[in-house]
């Protein structure tokens, strides 16, 4: 090098920042961080869709609580329960669906489509529980059953929203003031 410059080392560069220390984890965004926003308070007499949405988180509760108690093959009886609670929430829903207004049943049906979406989702996170049990991923795959139930829970949630609201809409159920 015929430069005059000095040679410059990459510790020395001013480009350079200084090591501190290893970076910040960001917040883990796990089933818990998800909070609904509370239901309208609407007078719930004889309101099938809501009792069915009930039924069907008490049926998630169900899993949660049993999924560490139950030998794999018996995870099979909680999902299905699951499931079963979801098909008569869907009926439920569709027994209303004629009444409330066109521009909401758009909404409500893809709603619809997203709650099987997310029973198929718990129903293959099971499959994977059950065949990994003996495995290390047993707990890992018990807990994305969680996840999934979880996420089916809160979905129907928004599926009463939206029932909810095309109710409001339409004038078909009276607003408790409380």
């Amino acid at each position: 090098m015929n430069n005059n410059t000095p040679l410059m080392l990459p510790e020395k560069e001013m480009d350079y920042t200084e090591f501190t220390g290893p970076p910040q984890k960001p917040p883990r965004l796990g089933a818990q961080s998800i909070q609904p926003a509370p239901t309208a308070n609407l007078d719930r007499t004889d309101d099938t869709v809501y009792s069915n949405v009930m039924d069907l988180v008490r049926a998630v509760l169900q899993l949660k609580n049993e999924i560490s108690l139950l030998p794999p093959e018996g995870y099979i009886l909680v999902v299905k329960n699951v499931g079963l609670s979801l098909r008569k929430l869907i009926g439920s829903v569709d027994e209303i669906l004629p009444i409330l207004p066109a521009t909401s049943r758009t909404e409500i049906e893809g709603t619809q489509k997203l709650l099987n979406k997310d029973l198929a989702d718990l129903i293959n996170k099971m499959r994977l529980a059950q065949q990994n049990a003996v495995t290390s991923l047993s707990e890992e795959c018990k807990r994305q059953m969680l996840t999934a139930s979880h996420t089916l829970a809160v979905d129907a949630k928004n599926l009463l929203d939206a029932v909810d609201q095309a109710k409001v809409q339409a004038n078909l159920v009276k607003l408790c003031l409380e």
